[in-house]
């Protein structure tokens, strides 16, 4: 008890000590106080006189304006998509009570199928682009799915059916059974700028109908790995999982990209997010509807980007930029334009070449059979050439991906002009194309011709791979060489 007088004596002390201190701050800092909150009082008048008259917020108002009209505009062009795949479900084991008895009715549940079931996979957008059902998405949106479920902004269902779909660009177009629809209308991103706004609408996390605003903040980003023709849109617009496939708008309500990745280290928006161009799309979207497939471009070389490093290793000036014709196919519009291995392709219609994904997606991009021009480099001068383009063979390509995968090594006929170069007799050798890194035959550089396999005579390319596989089988390889200088033998194995 004494003590607890003691403490309350103390406390009673102290605020009779403090009381004078303390109205002498209060005091002070009223004032102070007081003369702030006057001037912040008077400024937020005045400011409110001046924003009650701003042309700049008028301006402001006007562009919320446009944001809401463009929104109401395309959203009911937007969709939700389910990803559905069958499962077969897991079938419980056996209690102690069954394992003893033998099952029930004799049979053992723990070996019993499953009965199959749908799930979902997956989640993303799309955009209507025709009144009679037609729909853009991204292709990793629908890729694997047994069935695709649509909802449309009113949350009606439809089944959907795949058209057709494109893994070079990753787009897909779907229909579904429905007419009058409102459909939103692609437009030319070649005419996007960076810093225009935008708007992405989707279904972000399942939430759809989400809208989020931006800018452009670059076009033509490529060599992202993203697809095999990257040329992405740029935008800062938030695009998070499930935005994949919905539509990038510009404030005129015309859809100039289908939001397809965003870069982050934890899967959700950073600000930097990639959409595919609309007028790519507009392309690939009309093949699809009309064939089914999507028709590319193809010249027929394996080029190679001229790097810093590479241009030293071949003695080229350092200002050198653009991609080296590493091979050229037998029969292909390069060869019958006269493009040789070790010429530096430097542009194509006018347009600089730097890359070997950007030559590739130039090519791919031109109608077959339309006729380019072509600039390249040959013993330090330039020389402008025509080609007409070919038509791409995806399963060509396919099967040479898988030559390279099961032999390590692709080749071709001879070349009339590798032959009289060689002296070579017709039917005599295969000419390397393409070594796979890392392979057996990887030593071998491309252009260089095999005689024979183990002693076996090789005239063309079937002849070629059915000795290869004799001699990995019997686990010894030598192969006769020739090149322009000389001829030797080489171990593989």
């Amino acid at each position: 008890m004494q003590a607890n007088q003691s403490f309350w004596k103390w406390l009673t002390m102290t605020a009779v000590i403090a009381g004078p201190v303390g109205y002498w701050f209060y005091s002070d800092a009223g004032r102070t106080s007081s003369a702030v909150y006057a001037q912040q009082v008077a400024e937020a008048r005045s400011s409110r006189s001046e924003l009650a008259n701003e042309s700049s917020v008028a301006s402001a108002d006007q562009l919320s304006r446009v944001f809401r009209d463009v929104s109401k505009s395309v959203k009911p062009a937007v969709v939700s998509i389910k990803n559905l795949v069958n499962v077969r479900q897991r079938t419980r084991g056996l209690t102690p009570a069954e394992q003893f008895f033998g099952g029930i009715g004799g049979t053992d549940l723990s070996e019993q199928a499953g009965e199959m079931r749908q799930i979902q996979n997956g989640l993303g957008s799309g955009v209507i682009i025709r009144e009679d059902g037609y729909i853009l998405t991204n292709n990793h949106v629908v890729k694997d799915a047994t069935a695709l479920e649509v909802y449309l902004s009113d949350d009606r269902k439809y089944e959907a059916k795949v058209i057709g779909t494109d893994e070079r660009t990753d787009l897909a177009v779907l229909k579904i059974d429905a007419k009058g629809l409102v459909s939103a209308p692609l437009g030319d991103s070649a005419t996007m700028e960076v810093g225009d706004w935008v708007i992405a609408i989707g279904s972000p996390f399942g939430l759809a109908q989400t809208v989020t605003a931006g800018i452009i903040s670059a076009t033509e980003r490529t060599d992202q790995g993203i697809t095999a023709y990257d040329n992405f849109i740029q935008t800062d617009a938030a695009i998070n999982p499930g935005n994949s496939g919905g539509p990038l708008v510009n404030l005129r309500g015309e859809v100039i990209g289908i939001n397809t990745a965003i870069a982050s280290r934890g899967g959700g928006y950073n600000g930097v997010c990639f959409a595919v161009p609309s007028n790519l799309a507009k392309r690939v979207v009309g093949d699809i509807i009309s064939t089914g497939q999507v028709s590319r471009g193809y010249v027929g070389i394996g080029p190679v980007t001229v790097t810093p490093e590479l241009a030293q290793q071949l003695e080229l000036p350092p200002s050198t930029r653009g991609v080296i014709v590493g091979r050229v196919d037998r029969k292909s519009p390069a060869e019958q334009a006269g493009l040789e291995p070790g010429d530096i392709i430097t542009a194509v219609n006018g347009k600089p070449v730097t890359t070997d994904s950007s030559i590739i997606r130039l090519v791919g991009e031109t109608k077959p059979g339309s006729t380019v021009s072509l600039t390249y480099v040959r013993n330090g001068k330039s020389v402008d050439t025509k080609v007409t383009i070919g038509e791409f063979d995806q399963r060509k390509q396919e099967q040479r991906v898988q030559l390279l995968e099961n032999y390590g090594i692709e080749v071709e006929e001879v070349s009339s002009q590798l032959r009289r170069e060689y002296g070579l007799e017709a039917n005599e050798g295969v000419e390397v194309m393409a070594v796979k890194r890392g392979g057996p035959f990887a030593r071998l550089p491309a252009g260089i011709v095999i005689k024979s396999v183990n002693g076996q005579a090789v005239s063309n390319p079937d002849a070629f791979y059915k000795a290869v596989e004799e001699a990995f089988e019997a686990g010894s390889l030598r192969m006769v060489v020739r090149t322009e200088e000389s001829e030797a033998i080489v171990r593989v194995l």
